[in-house]
């Protein structure tokens, strides 16, 4: 999935659960909102084996809907 982040301008693949939860703690351009939250909590959770990685994937697509971040969503088989 690409992420565009409107703080740097920069464009950013996120391919894996470390990658989204790297995005989420530095390249955020917001800190709060219920998904934000939502969605550092289950890519920790992947981490430890309590969240599938599917479910980190939605959860992340929600924060960036929730921040108004635009995103592009690659379908994989």
């Amino acid at each position: 999935m690409l992420v565009v982040c409107r703080r740097s301008g920069q464009i950013i693949m996120v391919a894996t659960t470390e990658e989204a939860l790297y995005t989420l703690l530095n390249a955020w351009p917001a800190s709060t909102g219920k998904a934000f939250l939502q969605a550092l909590q289950t890519c920790a959770d992947v981490d430890v084996g309590l969240r599938t990685p599917h479910e980190a994937r939605e959860s992340f697509i929600a924060a960036a809907k929730e921040a108004d971040i635009p995103i592009e969503i690659a379908m994989t088989g």
